[in-house]
């Protein structure tokens, strides 16, 4: 403890710090954003006051910033790889852009943020008013099937209202009433059916998916099953092949957002081809 010492007031005042931005650890998408962004991303912020001694505005008032990938490294005290990550990262999220300035000359970064309501709490208010706009749509369905159920209720009472012999129209309601059980019975077998086989296929899902990063495993899970395991295959054949072939250890977390990106081109071309993945595969092995 020699070498620490209690912070006086006239430290305190004069202390320089990184803010932290509330809305990278408490909004539900960028949460998902690794330590590391989101600690480059205050940095960037932070150096706002160097990009207005130096005049770094753009026409529209956009303050940018200028660093070479060697000032990042230094900054950020990491290496070539990590920066390039990081940024890259940033951009996924909309949180970074980059204009490029010609050759030799260090691109422009813009660093970005969501937009602002007039709430203060601006995923709350969000989330709130997607809440909101799906109770108004449940409400106006409900709304609507009461409306039609009170039409097929007058019809019948206009049915009921016509010269047929009594005994023929109770013949008929029985015959209605047995069906109607019956329709019942099949639709709630066919519900329970649905629901079983949900979950088991969300089970297997599960296990196929489980050992992979986060984003990979959230964009795999829109995939049928057999697609999730060609793909992992063939991911997992290219990241044992890269290693062996460069002499070195690459994670699948190492390059996560390029691989997420991949596997949404490689959608596109499915869409595009209507093609299977199994046929298509050969496509993420290049």
């Amino acid at each position: 403890m020699s070498n620490f010492k209690r912070i006086t007031i006239q430290e305190f005042e004069q202390e320089r710090f990184y803010k932290l931005y509330k809305f990278l650890f408490e909004d539900d998408y960028f949460r998902k954003l690794s330590d590391s962004a989101k600690i480059a991303y205050c940095m960037f912020r932070d150096r706002f006051e160097l990009s207005k001694m130096n005049n770094w505005i753009d026409d529209n008032g956009n303050v940018y910033l200028i660093f070479t990938t060697k000032d990042l490294c230094e900054l950020l005290n990491c290496g070539t790889q990590k920066v390039t990550k990081i940024k890259k990262e940033l951009e996924n999220f909309n949180l970074l852009e980059q204009e490029r300035m010609g050759l030799n000359k260090p691109n422009k970064i813009y660093i970005l943020e969501p937009k602002k309501t007039s709430k203060t709490d601006d995923s709350k208010e969000f989330r709130k008013s997607k809440f909101q706009n799906n109770e108004n749509q449940n409400s106006r369905v409900l709304k609507v099937k009461k409306q039609e159920f009170r039409k097929s209720k007058s019809n019948d009472t206009e049915f009921n209202n016509t010269d047929y012999i009594e005994t023929d129209y109770n013949d008929l309601n029985d015959l209605n009433d047995t069906n109607n059980n019956i329709s019942t019975t099949n639709n709630h077998s066919n519900h329970s059916n649905y629901q079983k086989n949900k979950f088991n296929n969300d089970a297997l899902k599960f296990q196929v998916l489980e050992e992979l990063p986060n984003q990979i495993k959230d964009y795999l899970s829109n995939f049928e099953i057999r697609e999730i395991r060609i793909i992992k295959s063939v991911l997992l054949k290219g990241k044992k092949s890269f290693n062996n072939t460069q002499d070195t250890y690459y994670r699948l977390e190492d390059v996560e957002f390029e691989l997420v990106n991949v596997l949404k081109r490689f959608k596109a071309m499915l869409l595009q081809k209507n093609e299977t993945v199994e046929a298509m595969q050969g496509y993420l092995m290049q």
